[in-house]
């Protein structure tokens, strides 16, 4: 794994097709910019238009109107309730809550729309404490899912936080990870994960069944180096953020590669884009190196 790894980056650096100006463009128009943040690593939007970004470095999550106009911040670094330690995945519920993973304290942490602590999901699975990364709902908002960095699994959870099953381990076979990060669900339930040092997007459905992955080693388009983040918009296009290649990748709902996301003809440079959001034909981009979250009009299907 590791030689292999080696070689697809010294292919990255000295041929790195994915920057190629020539590059076949999903061109979106920019829209806002969301700074004044420390290693962001995660964004999420609320029905109401309010955008949420984890503000991993101040150990907070920083929330903004739809125009990037800061409304403030809630957490602070700390074990009790409401304090976060490494947070870095986020997700917003229909009615509001805000659901946080709050990595070093193994927890999701959950908090009303407007920043007030309301209760704490404490993560176990086989008796250890869990690492979260990244949390997602499902569209009826009766299944929580979470990433975990130390078991390198997925977990379904009910919407009290009681295990209901978990998938995955570490390997290179479908179904399996290594360093699984960002999680996100589509309108149709399927839950797409980010299998990071795979190089790759596993597709499963509601149970954990492992039905397509997209992506590989490399740099050709398509390829992955270092994936991050996944969302996907109205038209069941997937946007793919590549943290050593600098682009988010667009593919279609089958998979294929479409374009990178690209403004005015150009293909849009990030320094480490991490996690993506979609909402309001808006499509959000964090780039983490940059401390910012930049966000993208996008074209698609209603």
């Amino acid at each position: 794994m590791r030689n292999r790894m080696i070689a697809v980056l010294a292919a990255c650096v000295a041929v790195a097709p994915v920057a190629a100006q020539d590059l076949p463009l999903v061109n979106g128009q920019f829209a806002a910019e969301f700074g004044d943040l420390s290693m962001p690593t995660d964004v999420a939007v609320g029905s109401e238009g309010r955008v949420y970004v984890v503000d991993s470095g101040k150990h907070r999550i920083a929330s903004y109107d739809a125009f990037a106009n800061p409304l403030g911040h809630f957490g602070s670094e700390g074990e009790e309730e409401g304090q976060l330690s490494a947070p870095v995945g986020i997700a917003v519920t229909r009615n509001g809550e805000v659901y946080v993973a709050d990595k070093n304290n193994s927890r999701l942490q959950v908090f009303k729309a407007d920043g007030s602590f309301r209760r704490s999901l404490p993560l176990e699975e086989d008796g250890s404490a869990a690492a979260p990364v990244d949390v997602a709902l499902s569209p009826n908002g009766k299944t929580i899912y979470v990433t975990t960095n130390n078991s390198h699994r997925v977990l379904a959870m009910s919407s009290r936080g009681n295990l209901t099953t978990a998938w995955g381990g570490q390997g290179e076979e479908p179904g399996q990870f290594y360093y699984p990060a960002t999680i996100t669900v589509d309108g149709s339930g399927n839950v797409l994960v980010v299998d990071v040092i795979n190089a790759r997007v596993q597709v499963f459905d509601e149970e954990g069944t492992p039905t397509a992955q997209y992506g590989k080693y490399g740099a050709n388009p398509g390829s992955f180096v270092r994936p991050k983040g996944v969302a996907v918009d109205n038209a069941g296009r997937i946007y793919v953020s590549d943290s050593y290649l600098g682009v988010v990748q667009v593919l279609g709902p089958d998979g294929a590669f479409i374009g990178a996301l690209g403004v005015d003809g150009e293909a849009v440079r990030f320094e480490a884009p991490t996690g993506l959001a979609f909402a309001n034909g808006r499509l959000f981009v964090t780039d983490m190196l940059a401390g910012k979250v930049l966000a993208y009009d996008m074209e698609v299907a209603p």
